[in-house]
């Protein structure tokens, strides 16, 4: 297991894309036209600014605005979408017959409504992780002056350890020298002294 600071950090850069990946699916999937108006249309206006602010009439969807305001003049009712498969709001790429320069359809009202509820709740467990891991961080809760008692603290107990650990080095060194002697010993009686044979 990775320890808190990493796994904090992972978390930050999971928020930073789900924060994209949220951004990325509002400002594709909704139904309300550019609040800048496309610069090659002079007289085009969001479809928001058209509606009274007393009416109780939906915003019209972009893609109907955009398609000439002879309909939305005239009062006439928008033509009615075709039903959206499952899944094909999500960015699966075109469907066939559909021009892939074009964006895609806008989702339902209730289906752009329900998924801003599930990424909202995403985005929260997400920042919910995040404030635990900060919680459970070592020093949080303790003072400055605590924090420096406890490092003093594990600075004595440090040199205590790299005393022992130089007194086990020491220790090995020996142990291997006499590991030398005795296999020096056993090379001569298995072998005898070459000079002696000679």
């Amino acid at each position: 297991m990775a320890d808190i600071l990493t796994q904090l950090q992972t978390c930050l850069d999971q928020l930073a894309t789900q924060f994209y990946a949220t951004l990325g699916y509002l400002s594709t999937y909704h139904d309300n036209s550019p609040a800048i108006p496309p610069p090659n249309v002079p007289n085009a206006v969001p479809a928001l600014a058209k509606i009274s602010k007393n009416s109780t009439t939906p915003p019209i969807p972009a893609s109907l605005a955009s398609k000439g305001n002879t309909e939305v003049a005239g009062n006439a009712s928008p033509p009615p979408q075709p039903p959206q498969q499952p899944g094909a709001a999500l960015g699966t790429g075109p469907q066939e017959g559909e021009d892939p320069n074009q964006p895609p359809q806008p989702d339902s009202p209730s289906t752009f409504a329900s998924r801003q509820r599930e990424l909202a709740r995403d985005l929260i467990i997400k920042e919910q992780q995040i404030e635990y891991l900060i919680s459970v961080l070592p020093g949080i809760g303790a003072s400055e002056a605590e924090q420096e008692a406890r490092i003093r603290e594990l600075e004595v107990q440090l040199r205590d350890v790299e005393k022992e650990r130089e007194v086990k080095i020491g220790e090995l060194r020996s142990l291997k020298d006499r590991l030398d002697g005795v296999l020096g010993a056993v090379s001569v009686g298995v072998y005898g002294d070459r000079d002696y044979q000679k």
